[in-house]
Formats: C-alpha cells, sequence, structure tokens
C-alpha cells in the first residue's frame, strides 16, 4: 500500500465506502481503513431517501438497490389509547409526488456495502492509477494525526500526517453485551467509544505493527464517536440538536387482534419502535 495518498478515508461504513467509489472513478490514489474485522452484519444504516438512490443510480448501482429493498409508500404511527392499548393515530404518505421515479426505501446495510465494494472493484484497472486500486483496509486504527500548516496551501504536497496501527483480530473485535449474539451496540451511542481501548490492549503486545501515511486530504468517516473529530480538537465537536430518542427496527410478520380498521395493509411491515 501506498504510504502517500491523495486521500484517506477512515471508516468504511457507508459514508466512506460512498466516498471511496468516487475517488476510484476519479483515479485518485485512495487508502480506506477501518478497525474493525468485517462489514456490518448487524445494520444501523437501513435507509435511503429517493435522491440518495438517483445519485448510487448514477454510479450504476442504483438499480441493484431498487430490486433488493422494501419500498416505503406510507407509514402508519401506533400510540397508546385512551384506554391502554394500542391503536394507530395517524397514517401519511412516505413520498413528495412526481419527486423522483424511486421511493423511500430500506435494504440491510452490509447489503448495501457489498454494492459499493462491487463497484470499486469495478472501476479499476483505471488510467489515472494504474498501479493502485483502492481495497477496504480492516482491523486498521489511527493513534495520532498532526497537519503542516506550511504545506496545506502546495498542491502538490502531503501535508497531513497520520499514523496507522495495525490490530489483531482479538484487539479489533469488538465487546459483545448480549451472551453469544452479534448485538451491533459497539455502532450505536449506547456504548462509550471503544477506540481508546483497542489501542491500550494493543499496546501490551510485544511487537506492534505500524506505518506513517502522508496524505493530502484525511476524511473522517468514522460515525458518531468519530476519533478524526476529537483528535483535531475542541473547534470540530459535534454541534447541533441533541437528543435522548434511541429507535431500534424490526422485521416482523405481525399476529395479532387488532380490528380490521386498524390493521396495516401489509402483513408484513418493518417497524421503527421508540425504546
Amino acid at each position: 500500500m501506498p504510504s502517500e495518498v491523495d486521500v484517506l478515508i477512515i471508516g468504511a461504513g457507508p459514508a466512506g465506502l460512498m466516498l471511496a467509489l468516487w475517488c476510484s472513478r476519479l483515479g485518485l490514489v485512495t487508502r480506506i481503513v477501518d478497525k474493525r474485522t468485517d462489514k456490518v452484519f448487524s445494520g444501523q444504516a437501513d435507509g435511503f431517501q429517493a435522491r440518495t438512490l438517483e445519485i448510487l443510480d448514477s454510479f450504476g448501482i442504483g438499480e441493484r438497490v431498487w430490486k433488493e429493498a422494501n419500498r416505503m409508500f406510507e407509514v402508519s404511527f401506533w400510540n397508546p389509547g385512551p384506554t391502554g392499548p394500542i391503536r394507530r393515530n395517524s397514517r401519511a404518505p412516505d413520498n413528495v409526488a412526481d419527486l423522483s421515479r424511486f421511493t423511500e426505501s430500506v435494504l440491510h446495510q452490509g447489503r448495501m456495502e457489498s454494492f459499493f465494494l462491487d463497484a470499486i472493484a469495478a472501476s479499476y484497472p483505471h488510467p489515472a492509477s494504474p498501479t493502485h486500486q483502492i481495497r477496504v483496509e480492516r482491523m486498521v486504527i489511527p493513534t495520532s494525526l498532526s497537519i503542516d500548516e506550511d504545506k496545506v496551501d502546495d498542491d502538490d504536497a502531503y501535508p497531513v500526517t497520520v499514523t496507522l496501527r495495525h490490530l489483531s483480530e482479538e484487539e479489533a473485535t469488538p465487546t459483545q453485551r448480549l451472551s453469544n449474539l452479534g448485538d451491533g451496540l459497539f455502532r450505536s451511542n449506547l456504548a462509550d467509544d471503544d477506540v481508546a481501548s483497542m489501542i491500550e490492549k494493543s499496546n501490551g503486545r510485544k511487537e506492534l505493527s505500524e506505518e506513517v501515511v502522508k496524505a493530502k486530504y484525511v476524511v473522517g468517516c468514522d460515525g458518531a464517536h468519530s476519533w478524526t473529530r476529537k483528535t483535531l480538537g475542541k473547534e470540530f465537536e459535534m454541534r447541533g440538536e441533541m437528543t435522548d430518542f434511541i429507535w431500534g427496527v424490526l422485521d416482523i410478520v405481525p399476529i395479532t387482534d387488532f380490528r380490521t380498521e386498524h390493521a396495516h395493509p401489509s402483513s408484513i411491515m418493518t417497524c421503527a419502535y421508540l425504546l
């Protein structure tokens, strides 16, 4: 792998893979690293807006999503009624009329990541970078980042320096909280950031495997906890409205005694529950 790159992407979720796909089409020398052992199997970002599908379609993968996704046409809201049992209290269209040939859709995040990886691989060989191909480097974590302010305006320079540490599988495997299940909680704000503990765990190894990468640009696609954002300092802290609402998605085949006029038009539905 090159030690000088145009773009270093930290995080191989949907955002990082989308950027890697764009870089692959432009022929930019790019590396993308992720601290986990594999792509996600417990979905988190499973929804697609119509405009997002249009962008994916321009990259040649929108049709794959469209064929496999569950398409959403309306949403129903259920709440406890005056006497306690839940009842549907509203129902509304899920899409703006005549906005797009696509509708809002849902598809497992891991499946979407597979589409991105296939599209990245199909971008090569590329005439702009005949000897380079973007591949996700897993079990790799950044441990330091510095910027040479004197070089940031030089288009030929590599002003950002990042130290990358290669982890063992044990070090990169997140702690599970639900016995023998891969619960995926480590990807949510229910769990604290585990980067520091991963680094501490690997510090005990006799031989550390580290490398220094110089980049023109570093992009943090490493989620809500974002090591990249925290490392850049307080001026990069996340801002905006904070909420304690936590959503969970359940794919179910409901067997209910709801009255007919309250029944959902489909017997199979994706339900978002506020926990």
